[in-house]
């Protein structure tokens, strides 16, 4: 029986505000926000907002998960949901799976395909909640999530990597979430005694 993999240091959690479009999406990288001529036009074209335009206001919409919040109790507890929330089976293309140390990102790559679970956030504050959980580490992105019945939801989002795609922190791998509902989860969802 082994002992969980030790994690890379969090970013600072902003607790009072959403990340500040000044220091989305690369910031991470130097800590510094990083010139525009260094913006990945890739990255750029998924981005919720461009360097120095205010983030558009919420809007309901389909939410993409492919790590810890794919576990529906996670999910409720880090989104402050009354219930545990039906969550459906679904991918997206257009992205690939990196992993920063036991945390999985997303980041651009034609062609690639990441499975997870879907859930549509119709309240701000349940949005913003799971934007304080994913730190400023990540940003959301649009895509389009294919259902595992087919059906095709637009104007979706997901939370992508903020810092350079191309950074040696990131690592190739997959998210196991077995693993983290055996390691992890206890330490999020907190469980009344039976």
């Amino acid at each position: 029986g082994g002992q969980p993999p030790l994690s890379p240091p969090l970013p600072p959690i902003r607790l009072l505000a959403p990340p500040s479009p000044s220091l989305a999406p690369y910031a991470h990288q130097s800590g510094r926000a990083p010139s525009r001529k260094k913006r990945n036009p890739a990255m750029a074209a998924m981005t919720n907002y461009n360097h120095g335009e205010p983030e558009p206001p919420f809007e309901p919409c389909y939410l993409f998960f492919y790590g810890s919040l794919m576990d529906a109790e996670v999910l409720q507890t880090i989104a402050g949901l009354p219930e545990v929330p039906a969550v459906q089976e679904g991918s997206v293309t257009g992205f690939e799976m990196k992993m920063w140390g036991i945390y999985p990102t997303l980041i651009p790559c034609a062609g690639a395909q990441v499975s997870g679970t879907v859930w549509k956030v119709n309240e701000p504050g349940h949005f913003f909640r799971l934007q304080r959980y994913e730190t400023s580490a990540y940003t959301w992105c649009s895509c389009e999530i294919r259902l595992s019945n087919g059906e095709i939801l637009r104007r979706c989002r997901t939370f992508c990597w903020a810092g350079n795609v191309n950074s040696k922190v990131l690592k190739q791998g997959k998210f196991d979430l077995e693993h983290y509902q055996k390691y992890f989860k206890a330490s999020v969802v907190r469980k009344a005694p039976s």
